[in-house]
């Protein structure tokens, strides 16, 4: 695929989330690269989107998948779990060297409105049982990994990032009507198609450079 000033890398493309993105960054107009484990198993077909074998947890071959883009996106994730997670800082580090090696400056990665201690805004039951539980018991090693990931982009002086941290994640049908919030999300949930709304809308000139964003929809 020739590259175009409108190229995007999309890492873990095959989930919802990078799904929804790769679809609204191509209605967009631009060409995208999704970067999937299996890329003979992508659904999405499109003259201006190439599914390459990447692995973020292995540094090779990431240069070169990115080499001549003008965006990185991350959607990786990972579900709840006991044992550690390590797809998201390991990803950003992995990913950040081979922005570093081929000139690539612009990076939106996906983290959780539950990173870090969010404001006391969601009611009573949320505040105090529900979120507590969630940070600090069923998702502790998933979030330990998330903040991992945005103290290494902190630290990253020559990388345009922006990190979205989003509210509970939920499928709707279409692009739901959003907002940013912010360094916390301050509504209930997040539609994915929102969110990869949101992230399209930060390729543009007025993107959130080394911000923190909250989309959540209304």
């Amino acid at each position: 695929m020739t590259i175009s000033p409108t190229t995007i890398a999309v890492f873990g493309a095959s989930g919802a989330t990078g799904l929804a993105l790769c679809e609204q960054a191509l209605a967009a107009g631009h060409c995208v690269i999704a970067a999937v484990r299996r890329p003979q198993d992508f659904p999405i077909r499109h003259d201006r989107l190439t599914a390459r074998k990447a692995d973020v947890s292995d540094s090779a071959g990431l240069a070169d998948l990115i080499a001549g883009t003008n965006a990185v996106c991350s959607t990786l994730g990972a579900p709840y779990s006991r044992k550690e997670i390590t797809v998201y800082s390991q990803g950003a580090l992995h990913i950040v060297a081979a922005m570093r090696e081929t000139g690539v400056r612009r990076l939106v990665v996906v983290s959780a409105g539950l990173t870090f201690k969010p404001p006391k805004v969601y009611g009573p039951v949320m505040d105090w049982i529900v979120i507590p539980l969630l940070r600090g018991r069923f998702g502790k090693t998933l979030y330990e990994d998330m903040r991992r990931m945005e103290s290494l982009l902190e630290t990253c002086d020559d990388i345009d990032w922006t990190i979205m941290r989003p509210a509970r994640l939920e499928d709707r049908e279409g692009v739901t009507d959003y907002t940013n919030d912010g360094d916390f999300p301050l509504r209930n949930f997040t539609a994915r198609s929102a969110l990869a709304a949101a992230m399209c809308a930060e390729l543009g000139p007025d993107g959130h450079i080394h911000q923190r964003v909250s989309p959540t929809t209304r």
